[in-house]
């Protein structure tokens, strides 16, 4: 691969037209100087520091060259994912570049080394950029965005105030980093009889005169006089055709049923909020070494079969309880 910084400079400084005005061209040289401090910084193996001047250049003077030198940055930091972004944007702010066959080879690199380790890489792209990120729901970032997630279906969805929001789904495998890139639309005005109704109050109804004591309120359904009252003394016993229940007897099987089944049913609870913590933890976009990444996945699959299990154990309880109420009440 060529050498880092070499022919960057000459490639970053861009002849401004004559009548450039003269904050652009203090722009343009402040650019200048800004990248010509991270490539010293690079060499002196300060690549935290380098990174932070290379993208304040970019800023002053956005030119796809830089992203090829934040890239060796990340890549010196181990910064795997970031530095994929920042060769997927070199390419693309150059798709001509004559090393494009090189840095293909850099990127596939990289690609094998999360694989590894359980992961790859997700790219989110949004044009205007800084649009906040959503992954399945869970904020993530700004684009330009990127994470590393496990294999899987995920759903993006970018919002921007002053756009239209938009969600895609996106299928990540561990063979290549997937990219999802899209244009957000301005947001369709309000029309102003929606925000004139939107906005009208409702003036309160009149108070209705108290009404006389032991009257029923207005809008009651009216008492039924022609149904005869409850006989106090029969009131509580059970409808004709069904027997009470001796006095004294107990249901006792049908509670340790219900106790057994309450039982799983929490452990089952445990066991599912502990799969959904590790299944979270391997989503969270942290690089682990491939031994962690396959233990914490394996240790999420246990969690989550024993949940199933303790789950079924507690229904079948829960059926078992529901029978013996029946059952016992008989005998």
């Amino acid at each position: 691969m060529r050498p880092f910084a070499g022919s960057l400079v000459a490639a970053l400084i861009v002849v401004a037209p004559a009548a450039a005005r003269a904050d652009a061209a203090a722009e343009l040289a402040e650019a200048r100087a800004r990248f010509e401090r991270g490539a010293k910084l690079y060499q002196d193996g300060r690549y935290r520091d380098a990174i932070a001047e290379f993208e304040a250049a970019y800023r002053l003077r956005p030119h796809g060259a830089i992203h090829y030198n934040l890239a060796q940055c990340r890549e010196k930091l181990g910064e795997w994912p970031q530095a994929l972004r920042s060769y997927h944007d070199y390419l693309r702010e150059l798709p001509k570049a004559e090393d494009r066959d090189q840095v293909r080879k850099a990127m596939r690199r990289i690609e094998d080394r999360l694989a590894a380790a359980g992961v790859q890489a997700l790219l989110v792209s949004s044009d205007p950029r800084g649009a906040e990120v959503a992954v399945d729901g869970r904020p993530r970032g700004k684009t330009p965005f990127v994470i590393a997630l496990p294999p899987g279906s995920y759903t993006v969805t970018l919002a921007l105030a002053g756009h239209a929001s938009a969600a895609r789904q996106v299928d990540l495998s561990l063979e290549a980093y997937a990219v999802v890139d899209v244009v957000l639309r301005p947001a369709p005005a309000v029309a102003p009889e929606a925000v004139a109704v939107a906005g009208t109050a409702v003036a309160p109804a009149a108070a209705a005169p108290p009404a006389p004591a032991g009257s029923p309120s207005p809008g009651a359904p009216k008492p039924d006089l022609s149904a005869p009252a409850p006989d106090p003394l029969t009131a509580d016993l059970p409808p004709p055709g069904k027997p009470a229940p001796p006095p004294g007897k107990h249901r006792v099987w049908t509670w340790v049923a219900t106790g057994a089944a309450v039982a799983a049913a929490g452990a089952g609870a445990y066991y599912a909020v502990s799969a959904q913590q590790k299944s979270d933890q391997l989503r969270d976009g942290t690089y682990r070494p491939a031994g962690d990444a396959t233990a914490l996945a394996e240790d999420a699959e246990s969690a989550a079969r024993n949940a199933n299990v303790l789950y079924g154990i507690a229904a079948g309880a829960a059926a078992a309880g529901v029978t013996l109420f029946f059952v016992e009440g008989r005998f």
